[in-house]
């Protein structure tokens, strides 16, 4: 009994079918893949940003953003399930990525044969690029998804409408079977998820004209008509809502980043080679390998010939006339697979006349039409291993090697290492406090907390930078109100972008202690507490004759649970030569903080803050300080003859 449902069992799971799921288990394993090597950047920290807004300021927001809330909804759903942690939130792009798979493999089946499809489908699974946008956590992957089950729908209602022509001409309407109920829906969830992905529904509607005007199919155009009105009339609340938002924000951000209008050759010639070997950092040579997958594409094109050439006349009323093996949308496969790649690249390129944006990797803008391209370059694989079998294994394997290389730079190279706020956040969980004040400039940085950050809970501040540079007196008033009711506040002070609101909220505390103040890559952390602004002046402390320390208050922030060490005081320096080390240590001389700069030549004041280990161990501690040579890290005595100088010290009880 055993035996015979295990046969009824490999039979039932053809050959082509266990290579279809080896295909798809390859394609989740390499998005699965250092998921969490990249760090997030500005546009994941965006996405996260939404998705963690209540659902009616997502709306708002994503009304002035450049892409429509679906993919956000999505996040935000996820999010409530899974949690904020960044490998968590990207396996729902590893989802989309790997969905796409199969139904790559059912459009270009349908569209040539299952040769080509299973060939496609391998070549997606191994995609730099399309692995690249499955591990992000933004919505190219699901317009990815979305574009393909839209065109594998209309494929599915143009082969039904040729199969019956007269009963399509007799009732001109559309009937809601599910299959056009499943197209009205992908179709509309893709122009909610992107707006470019409007170009496709150009490119559709392209296919049913071609169809019906040149291989003289007889469809039911009323229908179509019908259908795309429909998914007008879906899309329209959104367009009413954020169009006149939308339009107001592209305007203004072609006008601000002023980028130039690219030439088709650079522009088509950036796209495909982004469709053959993805994104590259470090191994930028491997471009070159896009002229493989043309060549491969252009290599199809010979055996797209031999199903055209057996086409049987779409006229004819003895459909059987047709050869069984060659399906009527395979008789067409070829230009229908051009239009649905050329026409969205055409029109983005159109697009880049009038408003001109072509930000870093903006490829991804039109990643949902990467797949056809894909079929074309299978088309070929398959055309090559028809000719000659070696010619098929060499093409693949070439193939197989420059995604291979590809993926090894995007494993092993961070795309945006200066924008790693990972570092950051880990110095901030080392020091953060109970309800510490966080201004965050710009939104991203709040998807980055909701994302890395476990530390103490925070009271982020969104930074209305638009407002607060026309409304300076606002800026003057708020910041006020916001110091005096924070006694500690945090600046992430990104510096690429002109920082003209952080440095006037660096000036706002600059009579408070720093506790850090450093830079991580592109972001300034700075860390800022108040104190007691009692002076007392001790009597200076003459190190050499170049170098004089002033002491004007030193103390610890509570005489029993202290967590500040907190010292002001002045250096007078006649060159640069010299450094400093503020530390806390206990009894036995160990360190439990420190800070080191450097003195700068000429008079200088000193407001500095330790923070101290939570839970401090019962005990003696000193808040010293010591000067020494920067050149050789020798320390300078103390005018009391100890290279440390003590400056406070505490008793913590049991």
């Amino acid at each position: 009994m055993n035996a015979f449902f295990c046969k009824r069992f490999l039979k039932t799971f053809s050959a082509k079918r266990r290579l279809l799921w080896g295909i798809l288990a390859l394609g989740a394993l390499l998005r699965v893949a250092q998921l969490d090597f990249q760090p997030l950047w500005w546009d994941e920290g965006y996405s996260v940003f939404f998705a963690t807004r209540d659902f009616g300021t997502m709306l708002a927001r994503t009304a002035i953003d450049i892409h429509p809330p679906l993919y956000y909804a999505f996040l935000q759903a996820w999010l409530g399930l899974f949690g904020a942690a960044a490998a968590t939130l990207r396996v729902l792009s590893v989802l989309f990525g790997v969905a796409a798979i199969p139904l790559l493999y059912l459009v270009a089946q349908k569209l040539f044969d299952r040769r080509v499809g299973l060939v496609a489908a391998f070549l997606l699974a191994l995609s730099p690029l399309a692995i690249y946008y499955s591990q992000e956590l933004r919505m190219y992957g699901l317009v990815a998804l979305l574009a393909l089950a839209s065109v594998a729908l209309q494929l599915k209602i143009l082969e039904t409408e040729f199969a019956n022509p007269n009963s399509t001409r007799a009732a001109p309407g559309v009937r809601f079977h599910l299959v056009t109920i499943l197209y009205l829906g992908s179709a509309a969830a893709l122009l909610y998820t992107q707006y470019l992905g409007a170009f496709l529904i150009v490119a559709q509607s392209i296919v049913v004209l071609y169809l019906e005007y040149r291989a003289r199919w007889k469809l039911n155009l009323r229908a179509w008509f019908i259908r795309w009105l429909i998914v007008g009339a879906l899309y329209l609340p959104w367009v009413l809502y954020a169009g006149p938002k939308l339009f107001a924000y592209v305007t203004d951000k072609v006008g601000i980043e002023q980028y130039a209008r690219l030439d088709p050759f650079t522009y088509f010639a950036q796209h495909l080679a982004a469709f053959s070997v993805g994104h590259l950092t470090n191994w930028t040579w491997l471009v070159w390998g896009a002229i493989l997958f043309v060549a491969l594409a252009l290599a199809g094109f010979g055996r797209v010939g031999k199903h055209t050439n057996r086409r049987a006349d779409p006229q004819t009323k003895n459909q059987t006339a047709r050869p069984q093996s060659v399906s009527p949308l395979q008789t067409v496969g070829l230009p229908l697979t051009l239009i649905y790649l050329c026409a969205p690249l055409l029109l983005g390129f159109l697009v880049n006349l009038v408003y001109p944006f072509h930000p870093i990797r903006y490829e991804r803008l039109l990643l949902f039409a990467a797949p056809f391209f894909m079929i074309l370059a299978a088309n070929g694989i398959v055309a090559l291993y028809e000719r000659q079998r070696v010619l098929g294994y060499a093409a693949s394997a070439l193939v197989v090697l420059l995604c291979a290389l590809a993926l090894y730079d995007f494993y092993t190279v961070e795309r945006y290492a200066d924008e790693d706020y990972r570092p950051l956040i880990a110095e901030m969980e080392k020091y953060a406090a109970e309800h510490d004040l966080v201004y965050a400039v710009y939104p991203w940085q709040i998807g980055y907390l909701e994302t890395y950050y476990r530390g103490a809970p925070l009271n982020v501040y969104e930074v209305p930078a638009d407002a607060w540079l026309k409304q300076k007196e606002v800026m003057r008033q708020t910041l006020a109100r916001l110091h005096h009711e924070n006694a500690r506040a945090w600046l992430l002070a990104y510096q690429k972008q002109g920082h003209l609101i952080e440095d006037r909220i660096a000036n706002e505390y600059s009579n408070d202690y720093v506790v850090t103040d450093q830079n991580f890559g592109n972001t300034r952390l700075a860390y800022f507490v108040q104190g007691n602004e009692t002076d007392f002046e001790l009597a200076p402390q003459v190190y050499t004759p170049d170098l004089l320390l002033r002491l004007n208050y030193a103390a610890f922030d509570s005489p029993t649970q202290p967590t500040l060490a907190l010292a002001r005081f002045g250096w007078n320096a006649t060159n640069e030569a010299y450094s400093y080390s503020l530390r806390v240590a206990d009894a036995a001389g160990n360190k439990i903080a420190q800070q080191d700069a450097s003195i700068p030549a000429g008079a200088s004041t000193q407001r500095r803050a330790l923070a101290l280990p939570k839970n401090l161990a019962p005990g003696a501690y000193a808040l010293q300080i010591v000067a020494y040579r920067r050149a050789d890290g020798t320390p300078l005595p103390a005018p009391n003859g100890e290279t440390a100088l003590t400056l406070a010290k505490i008793t913590v009880a049991p």
